[in-house]
């Protein structure tokens, strides 16, 4: 039937170009595992049936190594693209086999999954390289000081090493998220036909086990009505990109300020000012995680307030946003990497930054409590009144002397304990135990790489039971 001008160029003719770059190999190998269960029927174990279905089998695979055709203009879609090749190639009786207790709502659904499962692990890929990266710089900066903020004012001296583990813990859980979210993705539908199954005893087992899936989607309804799994899979891409946009802003801060300077390439003049380095690279990292971010708004609102049914509006119309969402995402870690690998901390800058500072207040407030037998609140009070001192004469902390502190009704602390308190290398040498020393930051960076190295096995053990199942489904 001819097809409406605006239902043609809206829906059809995008949803055909997206399954021809995205979907096609999906969608045979779907229809290649699907028949392999139909030939195990009763009603297929003829010689004729088993030759007829073993030359579409052929058939199926050989359009791997073609092109879709173009878009006919009473074919809506690829599925119905394929079938019409195969039938004018082999007659409508061969193909009618592949039909058999299959709907495209199950076929659908599966092709979505397995196209999803390649996102995430491209992801979780990306990921692993980034989280490498960030320990690779980690040990190169056990004693580079760096002061940390809170409610964006100068905080404590911490170093650049233990902010940037922190940052990979944090990936490292966006890590396990993904690996949690393919795990439960990872159910195939196909067999769960329209939504009740079919009547033919199709082993839906062996269709899962043939396209990588460590199971098929138990309850049929399920597979073909449930939109969970890819709120799930944006919900871990929202996770990563939000992580992720925040340490963006954390380098943009840094290279504002000069202690993080990257290389020629990944900044910009201006066309007026010609002392500019404007930081453009992280620039675009951090809008691509904004856009991904914006990507996950159109797959969470098309599956709300719908029908518990197979639809549209979380099917073939969200998967043009989950392909924008990986784009993004991926561009925005892509270049994050090559911010971190092609930057670096200006490790002068910082250490004079760190001496400007009164941020090591808080282990004079402890030298008091240790050494001069005050309470807390007591240290914490004094310390208080000799930076409003020192401010007043525009003395920063790290030249106060002990006249200043029994000035102020303080305790007579020996002048190298003051000068320690005071140095925010050794505030930094005092605190193991998930702190900022360098000893116990090498520890946590030993077993950072160790937890980088199990997951990449867990993904690596993922993609090869998926290239395994593919040699399976060739060998039928």
């Amino acid at each position: 039937m001819p097809w409406h001008p605006s239902y043609r160029g809206r829906v059809l003719e995008p949803d055909y170009l997206f399954a021809s770059q995205h979907l096609v190999p999906h969608l045979l190998h779907a229809l290649c595992a699907h028949l392999q269960a139909v030939a195990r029927l009763e009603v297929a174990r003829s010689p004729e049936a088993q030759a007829e279905i073993a030359t579409l089998h052929r058939a199926l695979e050989g359009l791997e190594a073609t092109p879709l055709p173009a878009q006919g203009p009473d074919v809506p879609d690829a599925y119905f693209a394929i079938q019409r090749e195969l039938e004018e190639a082999l007659g409508a009786h061969a193909v009618s086999w592949v039909r058999i207790g299959l709907s495209r709502n199950d076929l659908d659904m599966t092709v979505y999954r397995m196209r999803a499962r390649e996102l995430l692990l491209g992801t979780g890929e990306q990921l692993l390289t980034l989280r490498r990266a960030l320990a690779e710089k980690a040990g190169a900066h056990l004693e580079t000081v760096l002061i940390a903020q809170t409610h964006h004012q100068p905080g404590q001296p911490t170093t650049v090493a233990h902010y940037l583990a922190a940052v990979e813990a944090l990936l490292a859980r966006d890590s396990e998220r993904l690996l949690g979210a393919y795990g439960r993705l990872n159910r195939c539908p196909l067999g769960a036909a329209a939504l009740a199954g079919s009547s033919f005893d199709l082993d839906r087992g062996l269709t899962a086990s043939l396209l990588g899936f460590d199971g098929p989607v138990e309850n049929t309804y399920d597979a073909v009505a449930s939109s969970d799994w890819e709120a799930e899979v944006v919900s871990v891409a929202q996770s990563v990109a939000l992580n992720l946009s925040r340490f963006v802003c954390d380098l943009l801060s840094w290279a504002g300020a000069g202690w993080y300077r990257l290389g020629e390439g990944l900044v910009q003049g201006s066309s007026i000012m010609p002392q500019k380095r404007n930081p453009v690279a992280l620039e675009h990292a951090r809008t691509r995680f904004s856009r991904a971010l914006g990507a996950a708004g159109m797959v969470l609102y098309s599956s709300h307030n719908i029908p518990y049914a197979d639809l549209n509006d979380f099917g073939p119309d969200v998967q043009g946003a989950l392909q924008v969402q990986h784009v993004q995402l991926e561009g925005g870690i892509e270049l994050l990497l090559a911010c971190l690998e092609g930057g670096d901390f200006d490790t002068e800058r910082l250490r004079a930054a760190a001496a400007t500072t009164d941020t090591t207040a808080t282990e004079l407030a402890d030298e008091l409590v240790r050494e001069g037998h005050l309470s807390f609140p007591e240290a914490h009070a004094l310390v208080g009144r000799l930076v409003a001192k020192l401010q007043g004469e525009a003395r920063p902390l790290a030249q106060a002397t002990v006249r200043d502190v029994s000035e102020l009704g303080g305790p007579e602390l020996d002048p190298r304990a003051l000068r320690a308190a005071l140095d925010p290398d050794a505030f930094v040498r005092r605190r193991g135990g998930g702190g900022p020393a360098p000893h116990a930051m090498a520890e946590q960076l030993q077993r950072a790489r160790r937890r980088a190295e199990r997951d990449v096995a867990a993904l690596e053990g993922r993609r090869q039971a998926l290239s395994s199942a593919r040699e399976d489904l060739r060998a039928p």
